[in-house]
């Protein structure tokens, strides 16, 4: 949301967002200049940046290039990020602009947004051997089709929302066309919509949006205390968010419900309607809601208990709920391995890659095998040699499992085998015959912890097991692996430095998997 002169006007990330009004307010309050928010929000100001964000970004870049090659001057770009730039650009009858500025719309508020490439109507974005590039299909045509580059393989909504803004922000510019607008998938297709049911699909979303506005900029709030609740209960948009850390502050500063582990939205309105609204309130409350049965509410509130004896005396603590899940855990078999794949889901090609296959075997004491892949055919060899393994170990040590923490691998290793079309019958049959034993849902059925989460990570501090490796997350391994390949060309040495801090990563994992089993089995 931007305030120029006396002109309020919000862009597509604030469209994507809007399903939470938390971020609406606060970000129209800080434009309307009520007192205390600015100051408040720059504290925790933190700019969107992930691994999503640069990947796309690049993606975006690399379309740019490859159409500056294959058209040369017939793709420009503003030489300035305003209106009036890319309006003379659009008047010279540049076939292709990249990076230009519209700003209008026919709803009430108006719409500012930069589209990735504005293609004159009598051209079309076609996809060659040498990449992007655009064709002339007609005698020379007045308008642009907006388009923009998405690394996901799937046209979303919000996406098509998105596009649906520069259509009709084109339209009231008096430059909109009535071909095909659309989106540059990841997968390098093209999505092309029908302009007018973009729109269409795009007002009631848009409505939503300026009723948010509208019934804030109502209120007229004068201080902070008039915007409202500073927590952001839609947390799935926090991404998108430039305040993020000032939602985990709240959270933490009021006990909120959010922190609750396995929370969902649903639950905690239906339990703000009964009157609870923090841990310490959870944590004592009995009966029902109107939506939640006695014992949902008796689980929440167990878990509420846990947590906040972890708030106040920081210590760890566990319950036993069913030790009839727990005595279903196998005992020890030679041939168990405990094992945790690695994968990057921005992989040059459609699919990610799975670059790290570890695992811990015991049959000859604690041992760490593993195979690291770069590319498709170093995957396969990968991937064939774990389940060769696994299919070997099942002849020699009948009974035999394969423990793991979460569905991340099974689901990786059908994918695989479909990817590759092979070994899809061996890895289904030892799917389908409890082979894969996933102690994630072993845990969640059997104990309840004083943590906000259920990540392995997080149950470590019950067993006591310490990490030493550099590398704490799966995000985080998949940053190092992201540097690995940045310095593989230029400087192999520290890349090799970056692989050996992400195998120990994937051993410690392992490590950790086999120390939750013995754990668990303890009990």
């Amino acid at each position: 949301m931007r305030k120029r002169g006396s002109t309020l006007s919000f862009d597509s990330r604030d469209l994507m967002r809007s399903q939470c009004q938390h971020c609406t307010r606060l970000s129209v309050a800080r434009e309307l200049g009520v007192a205390g928010v600015k100051e408040l929000v720059e504290q925790f100001y933190k700019a969107p940046d992930n691994l999503a964000i640069r990947y796309g970004m690049r993606f975006e870049s690399d379309l740019e290039q490859e159409l500056i090659y294959n058209l040369g001057d017939l793709v420009q770009a503003p030489h300035t990020n305003s209106l009036e730039a890319t309006l003379d650009l659009a008047a010279s009858g540049v076939p292709v602009i990249y990076q230009g500025s519209v700003f209008g719309g026919s709803g009430e508020i108006p719409f500012s947004g930069r589209p990735d490439f504005l293609v004159r109507a009598d051209y079309e974005l076609v996809f060659t051997d040498s990449g992007l590039s655009a064709v002339q299909v007609g005698p020379r045509e007045e308008g642009y089709t907006a388009w923009d580059a998405k690394l996901s393989t799937t046209a979303k909504v919000e996406y098509q929302n998105q596009v649906a803004l520069y259509a009709d922000a084109l339209r009231t510019l008096g430059l909109g066309s009535d071909k095909p607008h659309g989106l540059i998938l990841g997968s390098r297709e093209l999505a092309s919509f029908d302009p007018g049911s973009l729109i269409g699909q795009l007002i009631p979303a848009r409505e939503k949006l300026y009723l948010q506005i509208s019934a804030l900029i109502d209120e007229d709030p004068q201080r902070l205390e008039d915007v409202g609740e500073l927590i952001c209960e839609a947390s799935s948009y926090c991404e998108l968010c430039e305040y993020p850390l000032l939602c985990d502050h709240m959270r933490r500063q009021t006990g909120h419900l959010q922190l609750v582990a396995g929370m969902t939205r649903p639950q905690l309105e239906s339990l703000h309607r009964s009157g609870v609204h923090t841990i310490t309130q959870l944590a004592q409350f009995v009966g029902s809601t109107d939506k939640l049965s006695p014992e949902q509410t008796a689980k929440l509130a167990r878990q509420a208990r846990l947590q906040q004896h972890y708030y106040d005396n920081a210590e760890h603590i566990h319950e036993v709920v069913s030790r009839d899940e727990l005595d279903k855990l196998p005992n020890l078999n030679p041939g168990d391995v405990f094992f945790d794949l690695e994968g990057f889901s921005f992989f040059s090609e459609p699919g990610g890659l799975e670059y790290l296959f570890g695992y811990t075997s015991v049959d000859q004491g604690e041992q760490f095998h593993y195979r690291w892949a770069d590319d498709r055919v170093a995957e396969k060899e990968a991937f064939e040699w774990f389940v060769s393994d696994a299919l070997d170990r099942q002849q020699r040590f009948p009974g035999c499992k394969i423990y793991h923490y979460a569905n991340y691998e099974q689901a990786a290793l059908k994918r695989l085998a479909e990817r590759f079309g092979s070994y899809q019958s061996e890895v289904n049959q030892l799917i389908d015959a409890g082979v894969f034993v996933d102690l994630y849902k072993v845990v969640k059925a059997s104990i309840m912890i004083s943590q906000e989460s259920y990540s392995i990570k997080k149950l470590e501090a019950f067993y006591g097991f310490g990490r030493g490796a550099d590398v704490k997350e799966a995000m985080g391994s998949m940053e190092f692996y992201d540097q690995y390949l940045e310095l593989l060309t230029d400087n192999y040495p520290e890349a090799e430095k970056l692989k050996r801090q992400v195998i120990a990563y994937n051993q410690e994992d392992c490590a950790s998997t086999l120390a939750l089993y013995s754990w668990l089995k303890s009990l």
